[in-house]
């Protein structure tokens, strides 16, 4: 066989293993809440750009007391 073929090479197999794992990590950070206080603090900024951002201790007690009062479908 030719180099002609459609096989992919081995730097092209490893930047789809490399964006393969991307995708899992962001999905599991994402699933866990690891980025909701990042994601938090750049919707403030953007939406209450002249009120101060509270600091992460804060928007996790925040954010779990708003939950125990309204816990919706939650399974625990």
């Amino acid at each position: 066989m030719s180099g002609t073929g459609s096989a992919a090479g081995p730097g092209t197999v490893g930047l789809a293993v490399r964006r393969g794992w991307a995708s899992v990590r962001w999905f599991v950070t994402s699933l866990m809440g690891d980025t909701a206080y990042a994601t938090y603090v750049e919707h403030h900024r953007r939406v209450h750009p002249d009120t101060p951002v509270p600091d992460e201790r804060t928007f996790w007690r925040e954010r779990f007391a708003e939950q125990d009062r309204t816990p919706g479908s939650r399974c625990c």
